[in-house]
């Protein structure tokens, strides 16, 4: 059996295609990213691309095609930084819905974070991480910018140099933020315009380096998350955050999980012969942190979370700010603005 994503998170305005390329850094005893492209489209005539999230266990995008030609134009960046033991595709469906609105959308691997390191105990500790993933952020950033023999001309030459934004869930939050603010020896990019961090892990994040942010951010909060709490970790950022705009939406019924792909993969299980039972449990018990019991469908979530990123975006890269604050009004008092 063939398995899909199915339908997109909200209404596409471009068609869009992927692309995963991987970068080596040289300063870095070679370290190697593979990371995920979308991009507006220039036809919607090649075929879907297809995600695979285990050996053998893959499923068609929902809007993504494979490979096609680049849009003409000129393109906002946005770079996509995953959670602990996530993946650059645990995000398939808001990085095509993103794209899909008129944005590049990167999203690179941490190597020592990412699950098929945790799973085979080959993590690396907090700190490690924290400077490796920030550093990664540069090297992605500055290959797209610069040139890269790795990232595909058409790209190189759509972006819009002066509109670029980081966005992160949960570790990936911090990711955003340390590399606007710089952190633990890295310098802060100096490209970045704006961040958002999606159910953000803040906690390690002294006050000084959160009042260092003064691009603009936007913190999506959910009710209902156990693993970042918003007492624990948003609260305290958004007190101290120097950013203008700032922006902060809190999702009632919501959580930890609420931006990820892994509700999806719980429904493609169902669906997968022979999977085993363990991994069928874990990802029942991991998509339930996407909304609460009688809550709203995840994918009309992830929906809300994209309007707002896309609200947010227009504003704080300066793409259409009127149109921004208009798609703002309707999320009424759940979004605060400043």
């Amino acid at each position: 059996m063939n398995l899909s994503a199915g339908a997109p998170v909200g209404t596409p305005r471009h068609p869009v295609g992927r692309r995963t390329i991987t970068l080596a850094d040289p300063a870095r005893d070679g370290r190697r990213l593979d990371v995920d492209m979308w991009y507006p489209a220039a036809d919607s005539d090649s075929p879907r691309s297809v995600y695979e999230v285990f050996p053998g266990v893959a499923f068609e995008a929902a809007w993504a095609q494979h490979h096609p030609a680049v849009q003409p134009g000129k393109f906002p960046l946005v770079l996509f930084s995953h959670g602990r033991t996530g993946m650059r595709i645990s995000y398939s469906m808001v990085c095509e819905a993103l794209a899909a609105h008129g944005l590049v959308v990167v999203s690179p691997d941490h190597p020592g974070d990412v699950l098929v390191d945790w799973l085979t105990a080959q993590q690396t500790d907090d700190r490690t991480n924290e400077v490796n993933r920030v550093a990664d952020a540069h090297l992605v950033i500055d290959a797209l910018l610069h040139g890269h023999p790795e990232v595909p001309l058409g790209i190189t030459e759509v972006l819009d140099h002066d509109r670029i934004a980081i966005a992160g869930h949960s570790y990936g939050a911090y990711t955003a933020f340390a590399t606007a603010a710089g952190s633990r020896g890295v310098d802060p990019h100096d490209r970045v315009r704006a961040v958002i961090g999606f159910q953000p892990f803040m906690r390690t994040m002294s006050d000084r380096l959160l009042q260092r942010v003064e691009v603009p951010s936007l913190l999506v909060v959910s009710e209902l998350d156990t693993t970042t709490p918003a007492h624990i970790d948003a609260d305290r950022a958004w007190a101290l955050l120097p950013s203008s705009p700032a922006w902060r939406l809190d999702l009632a019924g919501c959580g930890h999980q609420a931006i990820s792909d892994i509700a999806l993969y719980a429904e493609l299980a169902d669906h997968v012969e022979g999977l085993p039972q363990m991994v069928r449990d874990y990802l029942a018990f991991t998509a339930a942190g996407s909304t609460g019991p009688g809550t709203r469908p995840w994918r009309t979530v992830m929906t809300e979370q994209v309007a707002v990123a896309w609200a947010f975006l227009q504003v704080a890269l300066d793409i259409d700010p009127a149109a921004g604050d208009l798609l703002a009004e309707g999320f009424g008092n759940a979004l605060q603005r400043r």
